[in-house]
């Protein structure tokens, strides 16, 4: 499996139509300050966690584009804000929303459609795209948008059609 810095669009694609999804992880620090401990997201890279690997997306560009690579294992390298939470001394967790967006009576899913979004700023053949959607079998959609002010922001189907309208024809292509 490919693990180099960029993954080009296509080969992306065809590992999300080989694989299933099993998680989907979102790292953070813990804050100890208070007197009950506070997972705070930092979602400037959230991990697919797949049956064989994970697709690492990464919010690029000053949070314009979305980078997409196939990674062997998750791993937090690569961000200065992870490693100024790490040399602050803070821990540094991985949150797991698999059960939150999948349901609980799943522990792996295939992905049966595939959509990126791009625009003139992106570089598939880089594995640069502006957002992505990727629809589950039993119809569960996960939307990631890295657009957003704090990293990438995970939806479901109604963010994806609400994020259409909103940029509907303004320099973005299918």
């Amino acid at each position: 499996m490919p693990s180099s810095s960029t993954t080009p669009w296509s080969g992306v694609e065809e590992i999300l139509r080989q694989r299933y999804v099993t998680d989907v992880l979102v790292p953070g620090r813990i804050d100890r300050e208070e007197r009950i401990p506070r997972f705070a997201p930092q979602p400037l890279v959230v991990f697919v966690v797949l049956d064989v690997g994970a697709l690492r997306l990464e919010s690029v560009g000053g949070h314009g584009q979305l980078g997409v690579r196939v990674v062997e294992s998750v791993a937090l390298d690569g961000l200065e804000l992870f490693a100024a939470i790490e040399e602050e001394g803070d821990e540094l967790a991985l949150a797991s929303h698999g059960e939150q967006l999948f349901g609980d009576s799943w522990d792996r899913l295939r992905c049966t459609t595939v959509h990126p979004f791009t625009d003139t700023a992106s570089k598939p053949d880089e594995g640069v795209i502006k957002c992505l959607a990727i629809e589950l079998e039993s119809r569960y959609w996960l939307f990631f948008d890295p657009t957003w002010p704090f990293g990438i922001r995970i939806g479901n189907a109604e963010d994806m059609r609400r994020w259409e309208r909103e940029y509907d024809d303004r320099d973005r292509s299918r």
